[in-house]
């Protein structure tokens, strides 16, 4: 069983974690704070070591801000007899609900089986079969089987013609930027050093051996060094790039991956719909009043950081929907995309992205220095130990202590609780009665930040103007602002928009009054003068723009929006 959290402490500041950077000498750096590199990081704080983390961007910033959400076993993976890979993902699948049932949820998928289809009804009830076998006891029940009159019943919008039968299952959904943030934040509770917008430079040596990473504050622009007995590099899509460094060859594939936003009431299913087009796997997933739809899965040379959904990417999804449902998208009907690439492992032989394997592995670098490549979300945390592990075998003798074993599977994250779905419900009744706070609000706040949401009201006593919802008619209050410039190291108002809340993603007004409004909030707590909450504006206003790049060379029709 899942232990509690411990109960969090005043969380340092970003300028904080800088100064111990500076002065002080760890035994493990941890180069990126995607999920794994968050993960990495948690896991060896918790065993004793002295830890420090930089990140060139945002926490979650790169990849792990971009997949589909889902936490999964990877049924699909089946087809290609990753069946250890499988069985990790649905068994780490169910430490995740345990450890975070704040931020992990179950969710319920559709699996349509159509006469001429890729897959047949005998095919997926083998591997669906398999699935429940390989979760074991961390499953969320068996799969059903469904007629094709209960799938019409079901998920009406599904395209009748040629519809044969189909199969209902439980994966879980998350909100990966907001995972990748809470994992990132735990390991400063155990004492990690971690710090956003410091890039890593290069790989500091002394006698030959890894002693630290030369970086660069990106705010100020300053140059320090991180001391460190080892080095880990988690840089995602960026591994090759960081491994260049040192002189080490290439390892990945990279591949790119969209997903586009819909409104609900233009594509409504009620649970996951998982169907195949042009042998690609699509979901559509419903999250409020908003579906997305992804993803893509092409070869992909630019830069991780520039990719954007093109117009080809987008109608490719637009086609794929409108073939399987009955509706007729247009790109007038998309209010925002996303896009980021996989760090997938090159293999020989591999006939399509699709194909390539989610597996990962811990590649030793010069002396001192290691990388984690590969994998998926859902695996961050087993990834994580894997590495962690091969680095005390190889370097425990130049460590401080001897490190404890792995905790991380065991200990909840920040915000969980045992019985959430009951806390959930008192603490929504209780914000309603005590504090006049909508249950729609009430409800966000408790799913987005679980037990900690009493920081975020704290804000709120201090300023009872920030109980006010950041846009008329969202759940996100202007004290989750706040909140996030003093205990979350928001930095950009981009940092609060898009990954400490999704409002960029999932809001009408993502570009208008509402970022203003948060603007403003940040900027009394960072203390924006008018030249850089002016820069903020503009620099948030361009990364709107590129999540809705393809309109700059669509050909498809635009109809007004209904």
């Amino acid at each position: 069983m899942a232990e509690p959290a411990p109960l969090p402490a005043r969380r340092p500041q970003r300028g904080e974690a800088l100064e111990r950077l500076r002065r002080e000498t760890f035994d493990l750096a941890v180069v990126g704070g995607g999920i794994t590199g968050a993960w990495v990081a948690r896991d060896a704080a918790m065993r004793g070591l002295s830890v420090a983390l930089v990140e060139r961007g945002d926490f979650a910033s790169g990849t792990s801000s971009r997949s589909s959400r889902l936490v999964h076993g990877g049924l699909r993976y089946l087809r290609h007899r990753h069946i250890s890979l499988v069985r990790e993902g649905v068994r780490e699948r169910g430490r995740l609900l345990r450890l975070a049932p704040h931020l992990v949820r179950p969710i319920l998928f559709t699996l349509p089986v159509f006469r001429g289809g890729r897959d047949n009804a005998l095919l997926l009830r083998i591997g669906l079969t398999g699935y429940d076998v390989l979760a074991g006891r961390q499953g969320m029940g068996r799969h059903r089987a469904r007629s094709r009159e209960q799938l019409i019943e079901e998920e009406p919008a599904l395209r009748d013609v040629g519809l044969r039968s189909g199969f209902r299952y439980f994966d879980a959904i998350t909100n990966d930027a907001r995972l990748t943030l809470t994992v990132a934040l735990s390991a400063t509770d155990h004492g990690a050093a971690v710090a956003n917008y410091v890039e890593a430079a290069s790989l500091e040596t002394t006698g030959g051996c890894t002693s630290g990473v030369n970086c660069r504050d990106v705010v100020s622009g300053d140059e320090l060094t991180v001391r460190a007995r080892s080095v880990i590099g988690a840089a995602g899509p960026w591994t090759d790039e960081w491994r260049g460094k040192s002189g080490e060859g290439a390892v990945l594939r990279p591949t790119k991956g969209i997903h586009v936003v819909l409104p609900r009431e233009r594509l409504r299913t009620d649970s996951v719909v998982a169907f195949y087009w042009q042998e690609r796997p699509l979901f559509v997933v419903p999250y409020g009043l908003y579906s997305y739809v992804g993803t893509t899965d092409s070869d992909w040379s630019g830069d991780a950081g520039e990719v954007e959904a093109d117009a080809a990417d987008v109608g490719l999804i637009l086609d794929a929907v409108n073939g399987n449902f009955n509706v007729d998208l247009t790109m007038a009907d998309v209010t925002a995309t996303w896009a980021g690439v996989r760090p997938l492992i090159a293999e020989e032989g591999s006939p399509s992205p699709s194909d390539v394997a989610r597996d990962y592995e811990v590649l030793d670098g010069p002396p001192g220095a290691y990388a984690i490549v590969g994998g998926k979300l859902t695996n961050g945390r087993a990834m994580a130990e894997r590495a962690v592990d091969r680095v005390v075998e190889a370097e425990s003798a130049v460590f401080t202590l001897s490190p404890a074993r792995c905790q991380t599977s065991r200990v909840r994250l920040p915000g969980a609780i045992s019985g959430f779905d009951r806390y959930r419900a008192q603490a929504v009744a209780a914000l309603a009665r005590g504090w006049g706070i909508s249950s729609e609000s009430a409800g966000y706040l408790i799913d987005t930040h679980g037990t900690d949401h009493v920081g975020v009201l704290a804000e709120a006593r201090k300023d009872p103007g920030l109980l006010e919802a950041v846009v008329p008619g969202s759940p996100v209050l202007l004290a989750e602002a706040a909140f996030a410039a003093e205990a979350e190291m928001a930095v950009t108002l981009e940092d609060f928009m898009r990954r400490r809340s999704d409002l960029m993603l999932f809001s009408p007004e993502a570009g208008g009054a509402g970022a203003e409004r948060v603007a403003s909030v940040l900027g009394r707590t960072l203390g924006w003068g008018e030249d850089e909450a002016g820069e903020q504006a503009e620099a948030y206003r361009r990364a709107a723009e590129s999540m809705m790049a393809f309109r700059r060379d669509q050909t498809d029709p635009v109809r007004p929006p209904p």
